[in-house]
């Protein structure tokens, strides 16, 4: 009898160690989830993590509550340091967007996006090149022809918006001034209050200024043209080879558990097929929908990791 009890102990004991997966399962989430968005309220990360907020719990997706926080500073690089700051714990969700990247290589932060652990890409947006309707620069010739140098708004320095004015300003032939804003809301205010000739953002933040009509969108950075924005023509076809397009996606903190991170997955997968995300956030902030799970959004962030820093490289951002 002793034999037996010891035997089935130690069965059931091998059976614990080979299936913690099952275990941690049960288990997660024991406490609230917190989304974490990298800059202040009302920019771009802020809108698509409060968005998501709201269908998960709504459509009761998960049983916990869900917080989001801001968490600003340095293109994201404060918020990265706060999430690496919880490694292994899968209650916190970050919003990743071209920053992501490109802040790790242009600040010497001691991380990048392998310290992160890739949930799910949900969507790309392009960039816009922005002017106040006001504004005497009614198109792109207008920006060649300005006996001035122009100042360029766009958040972060070394982001996408910083890469795409360099790369126009090198089209061009002309110098433009690019001025770096820690969100996509103080952006959109200082072209709303002619601090900046123009800026480059993405139609999820200036969707509701270019619908009120008081922006005007004078190329958009597609290979053609959007099926949102069917009447802004791309930088290509006005002779500027610009293509770049933000993407948009969450990562969690490092060294979570596999259930954790299936956890978080199947969260997120769920959400991205509801028809109110679809309605409710991609269709209004006209973001198309390009989502991956997260070994493709890993590969995904490899590529880009490279591509950005081929880019930062030659444009002599970074060295």
């Amino acid at each position: 009898m002793k034999h037996t009890r010891l035997l089935t102990c130690a069965v059931a004991g091998a059976i614990a160690l080979a299936l913690p997966v099952g275990v941690m399962a049960a288990d997660f989430p024991s406490r609230g989830l917190e989304f974490v968005a990298g800059y202040t309220p009302g920019g771009g990360h802020d809108i698509m993590l409060r968005t998501m907020a709201k269908i998960i719990q709504e459509g009761k997706i998960v049983a916990v509550p869900i917080t989001v926080v801001n968490k600003p500073g340095g293109a994201g690089a404060v918020s990265l340091g706060y999430l690496n700051g919880h490694k292994g714990d899968g209650h916190f969700l970050m919003a990743s967007t071209s920053s992501f990247v490109t802040t790790p290589l242009t600040s010497n932060i001691g991380l990048n996006y392998k310290n992160f652990t890739p949930i799910a890409r949900l969507g790309i947006d392009p960039e816009l090149l922005l002017v106040n309707a006001q504004s005497n620069l009614k198109s792109l010739k207008d920006i060649a022809a300005a006996g001035k140098v122009l100042n360029v708004g766009g958040t972060g320095k070394g982001g996408i918006e910083q890469i795409v004015t360099v790369l126009f300003a090198k089209a061009l032939g002309k110098k433009l001034n690019y001025i770096p804003f820690q969100s996509d809301g103080e952006v959109v205010t200082a072209l709303l209050s002619n601090h900046v000739d123009f800026i480059v953002s993405n139609p999820g933040s200036a969707g509701e200024f270019i619908k009120t009509k008081q922006f005007v969108a004078l190329a958009i950075s597609t290979e053609t043209r959007s099926q949102t924005l069917p009447d802004v023509p791309t930088f290509k076809e006005q002779g500027y080879d610009i293509t770049l397009s933000l993407f948009r996606g969450v990562v969690a903190a490092g060294d979570i558990g596999a259930a954790e991170k299936k956890y978080l997955a199947e969260m997120v997968r769920k959400l991205s097929e509801t028809d109110e995300w679809k309605k409710s956030y991609l269709e209004k902030n006209r973001v198309e929908p390009a989502f991956l799970g997260p070994d493709e959004y890993a590969a995904f962030l490899a590529d880009m990791n490279e591509v950005y820093r081929t880019s930062l490289t030659e444009l002599g951002i970074i060295k």
